[in-house]
């Protein structure tokens, strides 16, 4: 039976030595699987999956990833383009419909550039399309930005791909 300490003196950045120590060997569980609704969730709530509080402001300001029609056609699309699929599963004692990842899907994921799968970016362009419609930035000048990074990317895909090392974004063009 262990004894209650008080820790109220305890100091941040104070050394304190262990007094004893036990390790238990546990099993954690597989993530839940998502639905189609729970995809919709974190793309409208992907301000939690940022990670600074400066794209997490863009992200809640923006309300998320997308519009509500976007983000349904987005998973659509992904599951149109055979990068996701639907799976009738048995969760919690029930059948349930999740979605999953696909091999294709896997192997797209892994080549991306980890700049393309940061929800910073995603941040930041949400940010320029409100600004679009507030008139602020013109379409012609978003498009112009996306194109020059699209550019580097793909520059830089051919230029890792040719010498066997993994994909990255440049850092002169990574999004500020």
């Amino acid at each position: 039976m262990s004894k209650s300490l008080d820790i109220s003196r305890v100091r941040v950045g104070a050394i304190v030595g262990a007094v004893a120590a036990r390790v238990e060997v546990t099993q954690s569980e597989a993530p839940p699987n998502h639905t189609e609704a729970s995809l919709l969730e974190d793309m409208l709530l992907a301000a939690r999956h940022a990670d600074n509080p400066a794209d997490a402001a863009v992200l809640e300001a923006t309300n998320g990833i997308g519009t509500a029609r976007t983000r349904s056609e987005g998973i659509i699309d992904l599951i149109r383009n055979k990068s996701l699929a639907r799976e009738t599963r048995l969760v919690a004692g029930r059948q349930t419909t999740v979605v999953v990842m696909t091999e294709a899907g896997r192997k797209l994921e892994a080549a991306l550039p980890a700049e393309l799968k940061n929800v910073g970016l995603t941040a930041k362009w949400e940010m320029l399309c409100r600004r679009i419609e507030r008139g602020e930035v013109t379409a012609e000048s978003f498009i112009a930005v996306i194109r020059k990074f699209v550019a580097a990317v793909v520059a830089d895909a051919k230029k890792r791909k040719a010498s066997g090392r993994v994909a990255t974004t440049p850092a002169s063009v990574r999004q500020n």
